[in-house]
């Protein structure tokens, strides 16, 4: 699988040195990127109570993300981590984070940030929004948008929900300017808890029946298929297929997508 430069800093006009110190230090407290136990940075795993109550809904995504199946909220004295993952339990040794927030513990129980470079009115977040998507590292980078809490408590047992609305962008693209997409979701978290979520969502490869019979011909897509007939290697490059394909009519090369298809495809691309 190819991995990316991982971005772990991202500097943002208006935080102080404290308030950037504070952000380090959870960074480390809440541990685990895009594999591994949650708990590798510091060699502690968090203790959460099994809880299938956690919702992690997205509605938005025009990038083609992974589709968590377990949900985990873990606090410490710098603040809350709400992970979205593919994993069993937080001491799965194959643990993927999908998406992960990280939460000061100063944050206003009902307020509303800019994410990114920050918005005009509205303060900076003072955490982070993170898209591993399932991969040891990421170059999709927050760069805008904004993040609001109806509720947040910083102890455990204290429930965590709100919503957000990031802009990415794609590190991994070779245009310029590099293309960027709109990522949303709606969160309820209660802290110190963590389980599944039920149903059990679709998985990536469930797209690759439609890869096999529309793409694979022409294309490799990363450790899934390492063959290619001169055709470009596919893998990150789901959200480029919106551009090239719309539902039920030709596009690329003649191919038809059904929306089910192009969706499907979009997460299975960038799951590689």
């Amino acid at each position: 699988m190819k991995t990316n430069q991982q971005q772990h800093t991202q500097g943002r006009l208006g935080i102080s040195a404290g308030a950037a110190v504070l952000l380090v230090s959870l960074l480390i407290a809440g541990c685990g990127g895009g594999g591994g136990t949650p708990g590798a940075v510091n060699g502690v795993v968090p203790s959460v109570t099994p809880f299938t109550g956690n919702s992690y809904s997205v509605t938005t995504d025009n990038y083609g993300m992974t589709n968590p199946n377990y949900l985990a909220a873990s606090t410490s004295t710098l603040g809350v981590v709400l992970r979205s993952a593919l994993a069993t339990s937080m001491s799965d040794p194959d643990f993927k984070t999908v998406s992960r927030i990280d939460i000061p513990a100063g944050v206003a129980a009902h307020g509303s940030y800019s994410l990114g470079s920050g918005g005009s009115g509205t303060p900076a977040f003072p955490g982070t929004v993170y898209f591993f998507n399932g991969h040891q590292s990421t170059l999709l980078r927050t760069v805008g948008g904004s993040i609001s809490f109806s509720s947040f408590g910083a102890n455990p047992g204290d429930r965590v929900t709100g919503s957000f609305s990031a802009v990415v962008e794609d590190g991994s693209d070779s245009a310029t300017p590099k293309a960027t997409y709109t990522i949303a979701a709606s969160f309820d978290f209660v802290n110190e808890t963590a389980g599944a979520v039920l149903p059990a969502p679709a998985a990536a490869s469930a797209a690759a029946p439609s890869y096999d019979a529309k793409c694979a011909a022409c294309h490799a897509l990363g450790s899934y298929d390492s063959t290619t007939q001169g055709a470009s290697d596919l893998a990150l490059k789901g959200g480029k297929l919106t551009s090239q394909f719309g539902s039920d009519l030709p596009g690329h090369q003649g191919v038809t997508l059904s929306q089910g298809e192009l969706s499907g495809l979009k997460v299975l691309l960038n799951a590689y």
